[in-house]
C-alpha cells in the first residue's frame, strides 16, 4: 500500500516547529530593533529636513530641474515666511505636528507643506535658499560626461591579460551607450532629494547592508534548526528508518525557505515603516536614480544598468538582497542532508563565507582579476559588492549584470546541489 504525504499539511507543521523555537524569535526581535534604531534615529534632522523640503518641492513643481524649475522655486520663494506648525495644523486639520507650511510669494501662488523635523536647526527659508543654491542654473551633466578615463583606467589595470581586456572593453561599451542613453532622457535632471539624495541613500545602502547579514545568518539558524529538530529531540533514526519518514524532509526544507522569507519580509518592514515615517518620498521615489545628485561615492555619476527611478531601484536591491539570502538557505540544506550535526552546518556555511571574503580580498591585493571573479562567483561575492549594485562595479565585475547574473547561477547550482545531496540522503544508512 502506498502512502501519500500531504505536502502543504506537513510544511505547515515542520513551520509551527520553527515557531515554537524562542532562539527564532529572540533572533528576529534583536535584528528588527537594531533595523529599528537605525531607520529612525541615524539620519541626522537636517538632513532629514533637506530631504522633505525637496520631495515637497519636487511633487509641487515637477522635480525637473532647469530654467522652469527656477522660475517656478522663485515663485515659491522664501518671502512667503513658513507659517509655525501650530497655524499649519489649525489650517488644513490634517498636517502633521512636524510639518511647515511654506507659502509662495504670491497668495495664488503654490503652496509647499513640507515635514520638517522638530529637532532641525534649519529654518523654511534656509531650507529654500540651499535648495535654490544648488539647483540654480542646473544643466545635464550626463551630457557632458565622458566615461573614457574610467574605462582607460580599468583596462590599464588588466592590460597583458587579452581575455579580461576584451571582457572589459564590451562592459566600458555597453556603459557608454547607457551613459548615452540616460543623457537624452534628461535623467540627470531629476531634483530627487537635492543635496540630502547621496547621504540619504547611502545611509539606505548601509541599512540593507546590515539587513542583508542578519536575513543570511537568520537564513542558515533557521533551515539548520529545521533539518535539526528531529536530531535535536533525539527522533531522527525513528522518522528516518521508513521511506515514508525520509519524504518529511522536503516539506523541513520548504519550511526553512518559507521560514527565511518571512523572517526577511519582517525585517524589511523594521526598516521601511519607520523610513517612510521619517521621509516624506512622494516627490522622491518617482525620481531616476541617475539624478546628478546621486553619485558613486561622490566620484562619477550612478549609472545603472536598467532605466530605475529611486523606488525602484530601493525595490530591486531589496528582490535581489531576497535571493541572496535563499541561497544560503539552499546552501545549508545541502550541507544539512550531508552532516548529522546542527552546529557544523552552521559552522561550515561560516568557514566558506570566511574563505570567500578571504580569497577575493586577497585576489584584489594581489592584482589577481580572474581568481576575484571565480572566487567571487557565489552570493558572499555579490553581498561584498552590494554597495555599487546594478553600477558598473569598476574592476569587480568582467560584465555588465554582473551581480544579477551571479546570483541567478548560485540559485541554479545550488539547487541542483540540494537535488544531487537529496538523492544521496534517501538511499544514505543513517543507523550509524
Amino acid at each position: 500500500m502506498t502512502t501519500h504525504l500531504q505536502p502543504l499539511r506537513f510544511t505547515g507543521g515542520e513551520l509551527g516547529k520553527i515557531a515554537r523555537l524562542p532562539l527564532v524569535w529572540a533572533v528576529i526581535v534583536l535584528c528588527a530593533l537594531v533595523n529599528l534604531l537605525m531607520a529612525a534615529v541615524a539620519t541626522p534632522a537636517n538632513t532629514v529636513a533637506r530631504y522633505n523640503y525637496a520631495s515637497a518641492v519636487a511633487a509641487a513643481t515637477g522635480g525637473k530641474v532647469g530654467p522652469e524649475f527656477d522660475r517656478a522655486l522663485a515663485l515659491i520663494g522664501p518671502s512667503g515666511g513658513a507659517a509655525s506648525s501650530g497655524s499649519a495644523a489649525s489650517s488644513s486639520g490634517t498636517t502633521p505636528p512636524d510639518t511647515e507650511t511654506v507659502p509662495d510669494a504670491k497668495p495664488t501662488g503654490t503652496v509647499i507643506i513640507a515635514r520638517i523635523p522638530k529637532n532641525s536647526t534649519m529654518t523654511a527659508d534656509e531650507l529654500h535658499r540651499q535648495l535654490t543654491a544648488i539647483t540654480h542654473g542646473a544643466t545635464n551633466t550626463l551630457a557632458g560626461y565622458d566615461a573614457t578615463a574610467t574605462r582607460d583606467a580599468m583596462l590599464a589595470q588588466v592590460a597583458g591579460d587579452p581575455a579580461a581586456t576584451w571582457l572589459m572593453q564590451r562592459k566600458y561599451d555597453v556603459y557608454a551607450a547607457r551613459v548615452a542613453h540616460l543623457a537624452s532622457t534628461g535623467a540627470a535632471l531629476d531634483l530627487a532629494a537635492g543635496s540630502a539624495t547621496d547621504p540619504t541613500l547611502n545611509h539606505w545602502t548601509n541599512m540593507t547592508g546590515y539587513l542583508f547579514f542578519e536575513t543570511c545568518t537568520l537564513a542558515v539558524l533557521l533551515m539548520a534548526l529545521a533539518l535539526g529538530y528531529e536530531r535535536t529531540a533525539g527522533t531522527e533514526q525513528l522518522m528516518m528508518v521508513t521511506r515514508v519518514g525520509r519524504r518529511l524532509v522536503a516539506p523541513k526544507i520548504a519550511a526553512g525557505l518559507i521560514a527565511s522569507t518571512i523572517a526577511y519580509l519582517l525585517l524589511v518592514a523594521a526598516i521601511v515603516i519607520p523610513y517612510l515615517m521619517v521621509f516624506d518620498v512622494r516627490g522622491v521615489w518617482s525620481a531616476s536614480v541617475t539624478s546628478q545628485f546621486n553619485t558613486v561615492f561622490g566620484q562619477r555619476p550612478f549609472v545603472t544598468w536598467w532605466d530605475l527611478t529611486i523606488g525602484q531601484y530601493l525595490f530591486v536591491r531589496l528582490a535581489l538582497g531576497l535571493a541572496i539570502t535563499l541561497c544560503f538557505a539552499l546552501f545549508t540544506a545541502t550541507l544539512g542532508l550531508l552532516m548529522r550535526n546542527t552546529f557544523a552546518v552552521a559552522g561550515c556555511v561560516g568557514i566558506a563565507v570566511i574563505l570567500v571574503i578571504g580569497i577575493v580580498g586577497a585576489a584584489h591585493a594581489t592584482g589577481l582579476p580572474w581568481v576575484a571573479w571565480i572566487g567571487g562567483f557565489n552570493p558572499v561575492g555579490v553581498l561584498l559588492l552590494r554597495e555599487q549594485w546594478f553600477t558598473e562595479l569598476g574592476l569587480d565585475a568582467p560584465t555588465a549584470f554582473w551581480e544579477t547574473g551571479v546570483t541567478a547561477c548560485s540559485l541554479v547550482y545550488l539547487t541542483a546541489a540540494l537535488a544531487a545531496a537529496w538523492r544521496a540522503f534517501r538511499h544514505r544508512n543513517l543507523a550509524a
